[in-house]
């Protein structure tokens, strides 16, 4: 038998990828949430996953994995088949924060993804139990310095933005607080609520339905102008803490060898869906906002972010324990 040309090679190599990118995805695709169900990250996953259903046709299952600071979700999406079938919601805490915190695995596990584009980004909103005795920033400094106990505040894990925005404050005002973690901002803001936790940087999108309720108090938002159905509370910049200003943002990530026509077929789609009207009103609604860009302007996004949060890991001392 004789050999085919290489070109001819090349040639029916790109077009069985061609095929296959046109094919895709011809079953379920499941996204991978490394927190618990309740949160912001969920609800917002799953309005994305309605919208990618019915743009690429099979269903897209939301399954969420927690623990680790988000690492076991990360670690089960990152060893996946790299087909386009398994993806990871990677949040700002999974994807550059931990591998300074957790360093042979969260390292590992990054370098096991492949960015596909940003997909959302919130703000966050410093919230307190109402029992608490302080409606301002500052006046929590204040108790944080001279209360007899240590404040607590809660984080969706260690790690997680919940955590590195408190971390912050913390730093800020050179006083001990009590870093009380849980599998997911859902979890924490429920012990707030209920007043077993006094505080929380939860994310905006987490958090406003209970603060719009007067379930906790609102007290200051990262972002760089007030929040329209909060008019009354102010930036952290105005209340005296510009430090704390910023958003958390979470981006879609495959791994590490999944096609680049796959990437380039959701990519196509989360662009397409970031231009529905209804779409952004349904997840400006919930606090956030939604986005897309290229694989490596989410790249460029990824690495800027690890050296601006590696400061704060080294400056808090977290650690992994």
């Amino acid at each position: 038998m004789s050999r085919l040309p290489h070109r001819f090679v090349c040639l029916i190599a790109w077009l069985s990828m061609i095929s296959f990118a046109q094919a895709y995805p011809d079953r379920p695709v499941r996204l991978i949430v490394p927190f618990a169900a309740g949160g912001g990250t969920d609800a917002m996953t799953r309005i994305l996953a309605d919208r990618l259903q019915q743009r690429l046709g099979p269903r897209f299952l939301v399954e969420n994995v927690a623990g680790a600071g988000g690492n076991a979700g990360a670690d089960r999406a990152s060893h996946a088949q790299p087909d386009g079938y398994t993806l990871l919601i990677g949040s700002m805490g999974i994807l550059t924060v931990n591998p300074w915190i957790y360093a042979s695995t969260g390292t590992a596990i990054l370098d096991r993804l492949v960015p596909v584009s940003m997909i959302f980004d919130t703000g966050h909103i410093f919230v307190v139990n109402p029992a608490l005795k302080a409606a301002s920033l500052e006046e929590v400094a204040h108790l944080a310095r001279t209360s007899e106990k240590p404040l607590t505040f809660a984080s969706g894990g260690v790690g997680t933005s919940t955590h590195l925005y408190a971390e912050l404050f913390k730093l800020a005002v050179k006083a001990p607080m009590t870093h009380v973690p849980y599998r997911g901002n859902g979890p924490g803001l429920t012990d707030v609520v209920a007043g077993h936790i006094q505080i929380m940087f939860d994310q905006i999108a987490s958090a406003s339905e209970h603060a719009k309720a007067g379930s906790v108090r609102p007290l200051a938002v990262t972002t760089k102008q007030r929040l329209s159905f909060l008019p009354n509370v102010p930036t952290a910049a105005e209340a005296g803490y510009p430090q704390l200003m910023g958003t958390s943002w979470t981006a879609l990530m495959a791994p590490q060898g999944t096609p680049p026509e796959i990437i380039a077929v959701l990519g196509r789609a989360l662009a397409e869906i970031a231009a529905e009207p209804e779409t952004r009103e349904k997840i400006e609604a919930l606090g956030a906002n939604i986005l897309a860009s290229t694989p490596q302007e989410t790249g460029e996004i990824i690495a800027h972010e690890l050296e601006r949060w590696r400061s704060v890991v080294k400056a808090a001392g977290i650690t992994e324990n």
